[in-house]
């Protein structure tokens, strides 16, 4: 065996530098890695979540589909392919790497070659819909969407079994773990609830936004983006409840200068007033009397009240920061089934497939790999079918230049063995379009001698 050259030698030696005495692997970070605390605004934006309505469902609206996505898994064929191979695992990087429609059309593809499987019980599936014993899987998926869109990190806290495997997670508030791993120190110290300690790197996965001045920092999401506004907001309506709170105020108070007697005068003006004014068409009435009399008017401080524009102004601002269509939202004025239809895909679209797939090229990059490293995990498009089209492509008349079941897939609609292979037949009266003049098959009738001329 050849000596190491020089090269290999020197990186050796730095990585020892960097890494540590006994670490024999190639240098992973040129530049000291410090561990980060967890944002100021982490908890409280979570804190608007759950206090602020409009947040909220604006939120829900994004969460709660990708909370109910439909999971699907993948593994190459080892009848075809040899286990750990490098085209393997290249080709599930590429995979990773790809659009959710991308990637499910290139799985289809090697699937329906023979060199990919797909696993219809597989440990992943299992731990996506139950990974808690208290809670259901649906509940824990949507606070890892919650937690990436607003904080922009989750932290899953690996549950294994007693031989070691992994059969869950505990979803962990990201303002819970004050500490991140470094090169010198992989740990994570988290306190959560009775729990206060280090956990060690492999136990808990990281799911995070970059954040694009400080890529190896804490995550970072929209929700911190909108602190401002959020707190603007709840500025607002605590004033408004202020507003209302102090209670009934009177609209005038009378001062009566009569002296001793000023108490049993006033008395007599209250009645004579509830007299003559006690009733609605009296509203508006000046009432003039005689002797020394004063008047201070009150009014009703209603500057929290003419908030309303500026709060509605916030709300659409946060709508459209999380790309939900307003008809979604409740605000159908002038909404239309067509255009109910349009916001539908929008959201889908726009909103919930691009923070869907995020989540899926997170957990195949940090969660997929400690269960199964050949493994990946694909979401079902959330997009739905147009029903438009669906109705288009149904009412039109089909010609035999298609078969019958690439009909029913322009119109969304599922193969059906018994029209395998089968065309439309002509329509009645429909005459073959030919690309070459047809050369007569009668010949020509005689003519005569005044039409030889």
């Amino acid at each position: 065996m050849s000596a190491p050259s020089l090269r290999n030698r020197f990186r050796a030696t730095l990585s020892r530098l960097l890494l540590g005495p006994g670490a024999g692997q190639p240098v992973i970070h040129a530049i000291p890695i410090t561990t980060f605390s967890p944002r100021r605004d982490s908890r409280a934006v979570l804190d608007a979540y759950a206090e602020d309505a409009w947040f909220q469902a604006v939120v829900d609206t994004v969460a709660d589909p990708i909370a109910a996505s439909h999971f699907r898994v993948f593994k190459p064929n080892h009848l075809r392919t040899p286990p750990g191979s490098f085209k393997t695992k290249a080709l599930r990087t590429r995979l990773c790497a790809m659009n959710v429609q991308l990637r499910t059309k290139e799985l289809e593809a090697l699937v329906s070659a023979g060199d990919w499987i797909e696993l219809e019980d597989h440990e992943l599936l299992r731990i996506l819909y139950a990974p808690h014993p208290d809670y259901p899987g649906q509940s824990c998926l949507k606070l890892l969407a919650v937690y990436r869109m607003l904080p922009g990190e989750a932290f899953l806290w690996l549950r294994r079994s007693a031989t070691g495997t992994v059969v869950g997670y505990e979803p962990i508030p990201p303002h819970c773990v004050s500490m991140t791993p470094t090169p010198q120190d992989p740990h994570y110290f988290i306190s959560y609830n009775q729990f206060a300690g280090r956990v060690h790197a492999s136990e808990v996965v990281w799911l995070k936004g970059l954040d694009p001045r400080n890529p190896v920092g804490r995550g970072l999401g929209r929700g911190s983006a909108l602190a401002d506004e959020l707190d603007t907001n709840a500025a607002i309506q605590s004033a408004r409840k202020a507003t209302f709170k102090r209670g009934g105020l009177p609209a005038a108070v009378v001062g009566v200068d009569e002296g001793p007697a000023g108490e049993d005068r006033a008395e007599e003006l209250q009645a004579e007033y509830e007299e003559r004014f006690g009733k609605p068409e009296s509203a508006g009435r000046v009432w003039f009397v005689s002797g020394k009399t004063t008047l201070s008017q009150i009014q009703q401080d209603f500057r929290a009240l003419q908030m309303d524009e500026a709060a509605r102004a916030l709300g659409s601002l946060v709508r459209q920061v999380f790309n939900v269509p307003p008809g979604m939202m409740g605000d159908s004025a002038a909404g239309t089934r067509a255009s109910a239809e349009e916001e539908k895909y929008t959201l889908a679209d726009r909103a919930i497939a691009p923070w869907q797939d995020k989540l899926v090229v997170e957990l195949n990059h940090g969660l997929v790999p400690r269960v199964d490293p050949e493994a990946i995990i694909v979401a079902k498009d959330p997009r739905p079918e147009s029903w438009e089209r669906t109705f288009k492509v149904m009412a039109a008349a089909p010609n035999e230049g298609v078969s019958w079941n690439e009909v029913r897939a322009l119109g969304g609609l599922p193969p059906d063995p018994a029209l395998e292979g089968k065309r439309p037949r002509p329509l009645p009266g429909a005459q073959p379009v030919l690309d070459t003049p047809a050369t007569p098959a009668n010949p020509p009738p005689p003519r005569g001698d005044a039409e030889r001329r």
